[in-house]
């Protein structure tokens, strides 16, 4: 399991570089340019930064196995695969997502559905906002 100060750093890194992304954007827009929906422009910069991690797999000729997980999370997680409910599987994955990081849980969905991936998706876009928002680093619409 997880230290308790570790999901919080992962936290608190992932969202300082989506700050710091989002500081980027704007500077490079500049002012007159920006946005009229901050939610848009966030939804923008969570999937420059994480995109590749939930883009589909290309197809290939000949299946391949995908490559093993690291032990910890490809044993502590892969009953994420196997639970029965899709929610519960959705809150599992954020959990990875919080401890892990993005990327990890990204994998973890790959592997279990694309469904279960684009929800994972919106659900941390969401998520991630809103966590901006109550620290203020954004104004709500």
């Amino acid at each position: 399991m997880a230290e308790p100060g570790a999901e919080q750093g992962i936290l608190q890194r992932e969202i300082a570089e989506l700050e710091s992304l989002l500081r980027e954007k704007r500077a490079a827009v500049g002012a007159e340019n920006a946005p009229e929906n901050e939610r848009e422009e966030f939804r923008e910069a969570f999937h420059e930064k994480y995109g590749e991690s939930f883009a589909p797999a290309p197809p290939s000729d000949t299946p391949t196995p995908p490559p093993p997980l690291p032990q910890d999370i490809a044993g502590h997680h892969a009953a994420v695969v196997a639970a029965p409910e899709d929610k519960k599987k959705l809150e599992t994955l954020i959990g990875i997502a919080l401890t892990k990081g993005v990327r990890a849980a990204a994998e973890v969905a790959r592997r279990a559905s694309p469904w279960l991936m684009d929800e994972l998706h919106d659900t941390l876009q969401d998520q991630y906002y809103d966590r901006l928002i109550q620290a203020k680093q954004l104004k709500a619409l």
